[in-house]
């Protein structure tokens, strides 16, 4: 109810705090609605949350904070070419050398498919491998806003990166004014 009255009011600023939470998948998309019927007017919501498929699907803007410091901020597009887009091919025949492009990493080849993480610079070379030998299948997945986030933060060893009074090391990520909390964050 909370959140209905929220939205219903004629604020230039919306501070949302994991607004989603309880809510059913139909009432969850009626809020994305929401929330992009504001923005098309002007407005601006800032939320926390903990999913980051939900920020990632509002947002505009990214800024991911590490340590009580911004370490990375764009539209979110400008920061997917920071990462490694994942790429998944169905092929006639596997290319010799795949692993030694520039760019290209994790290369796994199972029978006739190749998965590797390829770089936006490796994309190119890449692909053009995998076409010359008879590509009969290709997936791609851009980095999420989850693959971002985790770059700063890795498997979540380095604890100790904001013991000196920043926030733990536990991270956040501004979306659009979002800021999606990792699991555990109070």
């Amino acid at each position: 109810m909370a959140l209905v009255a929220a939205l219903a009011t004629d604020a230039e600023l919306f501070l949302l705090d994991e607004p989603t939470s309880g809510l059913d998948p139909l009432m969850e998309d009626a809020f994305r609605g929401c929330v992009r019927e504001l923005r098309a007017h002007g407005r601006t919501v800032v939320l926390s949350s903990h999913i980051l498929s939900e920020a990632e699907a509002l947002s505009d803007r990214v800024s991911i904070i590490r340590a009580g410091r911004v370490v990375e901020t764009g539209p979110l597009e400008q920061l997917r070419h920071l990462t490694r887009t994942s790429v998944t091919a169905d092929v006639a025949a596997v290319p010799p050398g795949l692993d030694l492009l520039p760019g290209v990493h994790d290369v796994v080849v199972t029978d006739h498919r190749v998965s590797a993480q390829v770089e936006p610079a490796g994309l190119g070379p890449f692909l053009h491998a995998l076409t010359s030998v008879g590509l009969h299948a290709l997936t791609s997945q851009p980095p999420t806003l989850e693959d971002l986030f985790l770059r700063h933060y890795g498997s979540g060893n380095d604890v100790d990166a904001g013991a000196a009074g920043g926030d733990g090391g536990a991270g956040r990520a501004t979306v659009d004014g979002a800021v999606p909390r990792r699991s555990g964050d109070a």
